[in-house]
């Protein structure tokens, strides 16, 4: 009887929240291309990954996942959703059940206007399925979806690069010109079905360089494979070809998208964790190889990796002088520095997920081909220099009532270690409050990692951050933060 009255007056508050909210009903359609500016204005210093969570939001748009059956997983792919929210969301789904409709969405604790209105394009409402449908290839070539997409951007005015030099010019300085045309094309296909699988290949050749001629005689320029399977059994995810890692909050290992101190408060250090498939044209952040995720226990995943691809660098007959990231290939002197070493990598992560804690253990070893060793300037002395880099990180996250602290400690294979710590405290009504420390040793050393900084490698600073989230209208939020960093040694 208290069940069914309980529901009745659920449907009842449904009810008049529709009725009050009709005439702010916006058209969320448009809302997720304004949240992907929003989030690029905020934070600069991450402008190479946006291409990739683009990619993911547009994913996640054209096949929205139903919120009444949403994992954790699935939730924390939202990069506006804290990892208190997040919570929020799956406890209102176990105590009061299926939500019937998008304005159900308001009575979840500490869920505002804006972030409902961000959620809004991904999601949609239905009762679970309690047919369990098994995976047979007839089913999957039937039920799956194919997309063939490209993209051609033609400028309308003439770079220096692109301008015809005389031919005893070019003689003299072949790098003055570039080899290619002035136009950009990429080529992408994709399969998938349902949430879980995912094949597909990306063909990108960028501004400038050599197309079917030339220097690059294979057509683009870049090319990236994948298969992504998700949810079979006890395997949480499998990956073959190319792919990206991220566990704990970077100290260790992130090669996927992460947010800056900039960015909002609400999402500030969420852990970022797994594997993900890499369909994007980066060139630089992803391994390439096998990944896989097993469900150990009900709490307990272990993570295993391994890559081996080559990359772009300065190297001459003994050293590797520098890493080439960038992935442009327009000039012979870019060309020379094309596929000029080799990188293995093998790792991984066991992490337990429990009701008040979560914890994380992960760790990495890779190994280029000849020694990395940058010619010595007074302010790079404590890059990563060596043949091979060994990592090891713990993460935390505890809960208790309105607090969360979390953290993470990673130290290298040469002793040096990096911390970084944080306490947030989230009363009622949307107000966040982080304090945060973080000290990175400047001899700290560890290829792919990527955290919270000022700086872009997880070396050489500390720092002390303060910041405050609340509403002080109705519509109206106020974000501010203040951060004192220092750098022990020069940069």
């Amino acid at each position: 009887m208290d069940y069914k009255m309980n529901r009745l007056l659920k449907v009842m508050l449904i009810i008049c929240i529709t009725i009050l909210s009709s005439v702010n009903n916006l058209c969320a359609q448009e809302v997720w291309e304004e949240l992907a500016e929003q989030l690029m204005d905020e934070d600069e210093n991450n402008s190479f990954q946006w291409d990739t969570q683009f990619e993911e939001l547009s994913e996640l748009r054209e096949h929205p996942i139903n919120i009444n059956t949403a994992t954790k997983e699935q939730l924390e792919r939202f990069p506006f959703l804290s990892d208190q929210l997040v919570e929020n969301i799956l406890y209102y789904l176990y105590k009061y059940g299926p939500m019937l409709t998008r304005n159900e969405l308001g009575m979840i604790e500490d869920i505002d206007r804006q972030t409902i209105q961000y959620l809004l394009p991904f999601i949609y409402f239905e009762t679970p399925e309690k047919e369990q449908y098994k995976l047979n290839i007839k089913r999957i070539l039937k039920y799956g979806k194919q997309e063939l997409s490209t993209r051609v951007d033609i400028p309308f005015y003439t770079k220096a690069g692109y301008q015809q030099y005389p031919a005893e010019t070019l003689k003299k300085n072949p790098n003055k010109q570039y080899l290619g045309y002035g136009y950009y094309h990429n080529l992408r296909y994709s399969f998938h079905y349902r949430n879980q699988i995912y094949a597909g290949i990306t063909a990108e050749k960028d501004a400038g360089e050599p197309f079917f001629t030339g220097q690059n005689k294979k057509g683009y320029d870049f090319y990236s494979l994948y298969l992504f399977i998700r949810n079979i059994g006890r395997i949480k995810s499998l990956a073959l070809g190319n792919y990206r890692v991220s566990y704990g909050y970077g100290l260790v290992i992130n090669t996927d998208f992460g947010m800056g101190k900039t960015a909002t408060l609400s999402t500030l250090g969420n852990k970022t964790r797994g594997i993900r498939k890499h369909s994007s044209t980066d060139e630089y952040n992803y391994f390439q190889g096998v990944a896989a995720s097993y469900k150990l226990a009900k709490r307990w995943t272990i993570d295993g990796f391994y890559s081996y691809r080559k990359m772009d660098g300065m190297v001459d007959n003994r050293f590797i002088r520098s890493l080439k990231k960038d992935g442009y290939h327009r000039l012979y002197r870019e060309f020379e520095k094309k596929n000029t070493l080799t990188n293995q990598l093998i790792g991984s992560n066991l992490n337990y997920n429990g009701k008040y804690c979560e914890l994380g253990l992960t760790a990495v070893y890779n190994v280029f081909n000849k020694p990395l060793n940058p010619e010595k300037k007074y302010y790079n002395i404590y890059y990563p220099r060596g043949k091979d880099f060994y990592n090891v990180g713990g993460d935390y996250k505890f809960f208790w009532k309105r607090f969360s602290l979390l953290g993470e400690t990673a130290i290298d294979k040469c002793g040096a270690w990096a911390t970084m710590n944080m306490l947030r405290y989230s009363p009622k009504g949307g107000t966040q409050l982080i304090v945060m420390n973080r000290y990175y040793d400047a001899k700290y050393q560890a290829i792919y990692a990527r955290s919270i900084g000022e700086g872009s490698m997880v070396q050489n600073e500390s720092g002390f951050y303060m910041g405050l989230e609340t509403n002080i209208l109705k519509y109206i939020k106020m974000t501010c933060y203040g951060d004192f960093f220092y750098f022990p040694w020069k940069k």
